[in-house]
């Protein structure tokens, strides 16, 4: 299970942070500490970064740059990690416990997908409504479980062939969930946070596909509500089973 922690802040506050991060492994009598950690330190990135060439690469931000397509789409990326990162924090103190946790997390997932192909804004990018909704998730299974080699379809098979048996239950828990007026709103955020950012990466020509977007995303606020890839995967053949009717429907019915 790794963790990553995303801080934008002046150096002061950074210096603060590690100030209180010593604090807190020497408090823990060894537990944190125990923990392994790596913490990589850049200046903002800023759309001049690949032209002043003062700066040693930093591979870390290089990588992040390539992932979310470019200065300006990382910025952008940015500003989607904050309310991430809010949701998160919520859920967490919500759901404390993994299990009521995965039901919002498969929630998420779901609602990361449709807002891409279903948003408000999505008619503006072609890209978004291009592929299928069982092609999507083909590839989120494929992304989550990168490292099952040669016996990897043979693997993703029985996976979805386990949780299929699982689906009636774990769709009451998710449709139970769904009904809070919080999950609501928060679901409602997300949704329209996907849609803007999605919107706005088109308009700035960001050089990565509206899926590779989409699950990037998702994915980072798997795992700050603490899921691992593994686990994300089985929570998106969940997700891949909802839909607006079901939950409605599951909602009348309760």
């Amino acid at each position: 299970m790794q963790v990553r922690l995303h801080i934008l802040a002046p150096p002061t506050t950074i210096e603060r942070l590690q100030t209180v991060h010593q604090v807190l492994l020497k408090r823990s009598g060894g537990t944190l500490s125990a923990l392994p950690s790596r913490q990589s330190v850049s200046t903002p990135v800023a759309s001049g970064y690949y032209l002043r060439g003062i700066e040693e690469a930093d591979p870390q931000l290089e990588a992040e740059l390539f992932k979310y397509g470019g200065v300006e789409g990382l910025q952008l990326a940015e500003e989607v990690f904050e309310l991430s990162s809010e949701l998160a924090a919520w859920g967490t103190q919500r759901f404390a416990r993994m299990h009521s946790r995965s039901a919002f997390a498969a929630l998420v997932l779901f609602d990361s997908a449709r807002s891409m192909m279903k948003g408000s804004r999505s008619a503006s990018w072609a890209d978004r409504r291009r592929i299928s909704w069982d092609y999507y998730w083909d590839s989120h299974l494929k992304t989550c479980t990168p490292d099952l080699g040669p016996r990897g379809a043979a693997v993703r098979e029985a996976m979805t062939n386990q949780v299929n048996a699982k689906v009636p239950a774990f769709q009451g828990l998710m449709a139970a969930t769904a009904a809070e007026s919080a999950v609501h709103n928060w679901r409602r955020r997300w949704c329209r946070s996907i849609d803007t950012y999605l919107y706005r990466a088109d308009k700035a020509r960001v050089s990565r596909s509206a899926q590779h977007l989409t699950v990037h995303q998702a994915h980072m606020t798997l795992n700050r509500l603490g899921f691992s890839a593994r686990e994300e995967a089985v929570l998106g053949l969940y997700a891949r089973t909802w839909s607006v009717d079901r939950e409605r429907a599951l909602f009348n019915r309760n």
